[in-house]
C-alpha cells in the first residue's frame, strides 16, 4: 500500500495575490484542502523548494482517507489553504 493517497500538481499564488510569503522547502507542508465545498487535513510530500507563483508535483497523504478520498478523484480541482487560499492544485493519479 502506497504512503499516499494521490499524486497532485499544485500550483502556489503569488505573493501579491495572497500567496506564501516565503517558498516551501523540501519535505512536507501540512496543510488543508477544499474540494466540493469540504476542508479536508492533508500532508504534501515533496521534493525541491517552490516559491509563490511556481508549480510543482507533490504526494498528497489525507488525514481520514476513508472519508476524505472519494473527493479527490483524478481531474478534481481543490484549493490549498493556510488561513486564506495559497494555491490549487489537480489531482493528476491516484495511489495504487
Amino acid at each position: 500500500m502506497a504512503a499516499h493517497d494521490f499524486v497532485a500538481t499544485i500550483r502556489l499564488l503569488p505573493t501579491e495575490a495572497g500567496g506564501r510569503e516565503g517558498p516551501l522547502l523540501s519535505g512536507e507542508w501540512r496543510t488543508i484542502l477544499r474540494a466540493h465545498g469540504e476542508n479536508w487535513s492533508a500532508r504534501l510530500i515533496f521534493s525541491g523548494q517552490h516559491g509563490p507563483g511556481q508549480s510543482f508535483v507533490s504526494e498528497v497523504q489525507l488525514l481520514v482517507p476513508e472519508i476524505a478520498l472519494p473527493f479527490f478523484s483524478v481531474g478534481v480541482e481543490f484549493t490549498v489553504w493556510e488561513g486564506s487560499p495559497k494555491g490549487v492544485g489537480q489531482v493528476v493519479a491516484l495511489a495504487t
